[in-house]
């Protein structure tokens, strides 16, 4: 069985074997980490919330929309499908309006895959789950990382605020 990769779109890319693939984006991602640990906060913000929402575009945006339109516009029934979609999720509405969501493992494909490990990423995730929040609900939320397993916490836990 042939497991090369090659890209049609890209005539003169290599060809690469799968593993070989995976070796290029290893040291190709190592790279554009230790460029982001370079930027100042400013551009590093910037670029994460490109990343972030690329990210949520991908596949997790469309989960949430799924789960709001499941929930029938009930913030708490969202959470509750949201939690059914992601088991290894909580998402508790707290008394004061906010939604805390906290993950057991890191949600970041890249950190999954073992291409990153700096806890610069987690800037990533906020802008992602804020794009999450934003599709599936149709207005803006702020989201704030409060901790996270790449910084040393226990787990990934994240404030949403719907604005």
């Amino acid at each position: 069985m042939d497991k090369s990769v090659k890209n049609p779109s890209f005539p003169c890319a290599s060809v690469y074997q799968v593993g070989e693939f995976s070796d290029f984006l290893f040291h190709w991602i190592g790279g554009w980490v230790r460029g982001l640990e370079n930027l100042d906060a400013a551009a590093r913000a910037t670029l994460l919330r490109e990343c972030g929402q690329a990210c949520a575009r991908s596949y997790t945006a469309q989960v949430f929309r799924e789960c709001w339109e499941r929930a029938g516009g009930d913030v708490p029934r969202l959470l509750a499908e949201l939690a059914t979609r992601f088991p290894a999720s909580t998402y508790t509405l707290r008394d004061d309006g906010a939604i805390e969501v906290r993950l057991g493992a890191c949600g970041c494909d890249l950190v999954q895959a073992g291409w990153v490990t700096s806890p610069l990423l987690c800037e990533c995730s906020v802008h992602n789950l804020q794009a999450n929040f934003e599709a599936a609900l149709g207005r803006p939320v702020t989201a704030t990382l409060k901790a996270s397993l790449l910084r040393g916490g226990e787990a990934c836990l994240f404030e949403v605020r719907l604005t």
